[in-house]
């Protein structure tokens, strides 16, 4: 089995994550020594071709960053921009845009409650009659115009 696998290493036509992984089945299976297997990594490792192999996250970085810049170039995106983005990716960011917050209204209009499950507490905000109010008080249950002493009105 050794012979077989020291061969393949060779050729230097393997994935090295795959051929790793089959070296360590191999080994545990009693087919080869810890002498051997030690061998065929450290021949795997310095072998090992980039592109028949999973490269490292910053050698997957530096390519995308280099094709980047070409593609800049044609279609004139700044290459400080392209400099952030490999950055964000190198420290294990995204690219992907975080998706806008829904909009929400900030100040929902004044819905009375029927009761203290769905009562207003402080720091609720409200629009009433046209104008804006934070609520000041735990539990209320009025309006700004029945109870103005609940609410703060918002001077815009």
């Amino acid at each position: 089995m050794y012979e077989i696998i020291k061969s393949v290493i060779e050729e230097e036509r393997y994935n090295l994550e795959d051929i790793l992984k089959k070296i360590d089945t191999i080994w545990i299976q009693g087919d080869i020594t810890e002498e051997q297997k030690t061998e065929l990594v450290l021949l795997a490792q310095e072998k090992a071709n980039p592109e028949n192999s999973y490269q490292p996250l910053q050698n997957q970085i530096n390519t995308l960053f280099n094709n980047m810049g070409e593609i800049a170039k044609q279609v004139g995106i700044n290459t400080l921009e392209i400099q952030a983005i490999k950055d964000k990716l190198a420290e294990g960011g995204t690219i992907v845009p975080e998706p806008e917050p829904e909009p929400g209204e900030e100040y929902p209009e004044y819905v009375p409650p029927t009761g203290a499950h769905d009562a207003y507490n402080i720091g609720d905000k409200v629009t009433y009659k046209g104008e804006k109010y934070i609520c000041k008080m735990d539990g209320c249950v009025w309006d700004p115009e029945t109870y103005p002493q609940g609410w703060e009105l918002v001077e815009e």
